[in-house]
């Protein structure tokens, strides 16, 4: 995916959840951030960052991509639908793609992606790594909690998976932050017993764009 014209700035401070400020050759501006997690180790006062201009709404500019010790991060976290779609439709694995529905909603919840008509998906954007070991998620996520119970009450109609895609280009496999949040961590091991499928997506992540390279191990603890 490419990333359109990125403007190079350095990361000031966190307005809120959804806004930020950054300052640019220009001067300071605020930015839209679409990611709701902590990103603790990420947003910090100095780092250099990247925005582009957006058409619309309240802020001009949105923040997409973060300098990390060893590899940029997209910090986006609306793009992994789209971004796993590109892979499907690519390498034709794990799925190949006859037909596909976007933001499906089933119950009370949508979901990102209903793949041929019985592969249900919900992905989810990981941002953290540490010692080459990608992490979801870096906040307690009753939302994301909510997800799996609900894809695991659907497994006799669909086929539920859960897909997370790491968008920076260092991480070398996947563990659910269990000291963050257990119940997460849980939920995911019973999806996993269960039989349904858990996969991970490493990114290569540059200025210019984004796209999963390929899988990873995913190491849920017993």
């Amino acid at each position: 995916m490419k990333l359109g014209r990125m403007i190079r700035g350095e990361f000031h401070r966190r307005l809120n959840r959804f806004v930020c400020e950054v300052k640019l050759p220009t001067g300071k501006v605020k930015a839209l951030l679409r990611n709701t997690g902590r990103l603790g180790e990420l947003l910090t006062a100095g780092r250099e960052v990247y925005v582009r201009e957006k058409d619309g709404g309240k802020y001009a500019y949105e923040l997409i991509l973060v300098r990390g010790e060893s590899s940029l991060v997209c910090v986006d976290s609306h793009l992994p639908p789209v971004l796993f779609l590109e892979f499907l439709k690519r390498e034709s694995r794990p799925w190949k793609v006859e037909n596909y529905l976007r933001e499906v909603k089933v119950g009370s919840s949508r979901f990102d992606l209903l793949i041929n008509g019985s592969v249900l998906v919900e992905t989810k954007s990981v941002n953290l790594v540490r010692d080459g070991v990608a992490l979801f998620p870096d906040a307690p996520t009753r939302r994301g909690r909510k997800h799996i119970t609900e894809l695991l009450d659907l497994g006799e109609r669909y086929k539920p998976a859960i897909v997370f895609v790491i968008q920076r280009g260092d991480a070398r496999s996947f563990s659910p932050n269990t000291h963050t949040d257990p119940l997460f961590s849980e939920a995911l091991r019973t999806f996993r017993d269960r039989g349904f499928t858990v996969k991970a997506l490493a990114c290569e992540v540059s200025t210019e764009e984004i796209y999963i390279k390929g899988e990873i191990p995913v190491e849920v603890q017993t």
